[in-house]
């Protein structure tokens, strides 16, 4: 994604104390002209605080800098299309984003730590962050950090989160010591990604030498 003007630095090095989400679907700057940055108190006393993001090679959106606006909302009510929110940070949560997927995206905060032989559980409504947790701790999502513009190495990384015990488990994980299993949100889905019979799949796939005791707690011993 490119960016033009001022916006151009990643934001996140400037720990920002709010986040500034524009929905691409529904914003329509050619519509509006910019209302929000004609409304904006920043821009008018000589900030950019508000312009042009490009989104696609013929597609922009209002980007908004988490680092100049003082959150005061009232782009957030002049937007016709309600493409813009404004959610102001805890103070302890500024220096602890674990990914960001874009400038004016969803930032996840922190992540859920797994421990052996206990159960973890996700309980939130939708957009909160659980589907991108979940794929950074299989393995499917290297976290970023929050910059979004230069992620970092798995080095970095693992020093990000220094005596804690996600650090073992990513490192764990980076030695494959580790072994994440993801079930498909969709249901319908999972015939095309385990194709087989219940048996056959069993066959193949109990790699620990457990495969009578797995049927017996499934319930369908003998088949």
């Amino acid at each position: 994604m490119n960016r033009k003007g001022p916006l151009q630095k990643t934001e996140e090095s400037d720990k920002p104390s709010r986040i500034a989400i524009v929905e691409k679907d529904r914003c329509k700057p050619k519509n509006c002209g910019l209302l929000c940055k004609r409304s904006c108190p920043v821009v008018k006393m000589g900030s950019c605080c508000i312009g042009r993001f490009v989104v696609e090679a013929s597609s922009t959106i209002a980007g908004i800098s988490e680092v100049l606006c003082i959150g005061c909302g009232i782009c957030v009510k002049k937007c016709p299309y309600d493409a813009i929110k404004i959610i102001n940070l805890p103070s302890n949560l500024a220096n602890e984003t674990t990914h960001r997927y874009s400038m004016n995206f969803f930032k996840l905060h922190r992540l859920p730590t797994p421990r052996t032989r206990e159960v973890l559980g996700l309980v939130g409504t939708n957009g909160i962050g659980k589907s991108t947790a979940l794929k950074i701790l299989a393995g499917k999502l290297k976290p970023n950090l929050g910059k979004y513009d230069a992620p970092p190495d798995w080095p970095s990384i693992l020093q990000y989160f220094r005596g804690s015990q996600l650090q073992n488990y990513f490192k764990k994980f980076l030695e494959d010591n580790l072994k994440a299993v993801v079930k498909l949100q969709y249901v319908d889905q999972i015939p095309k990604a385990a194709k087989g019979t219940v048996e056959s799949i069993l066959s193949r796939k109990a790699d620990r030498g457990n495969r009578e005791q797995v049927q017996q707690d499934m319930g369908r011993f003998p088949f």
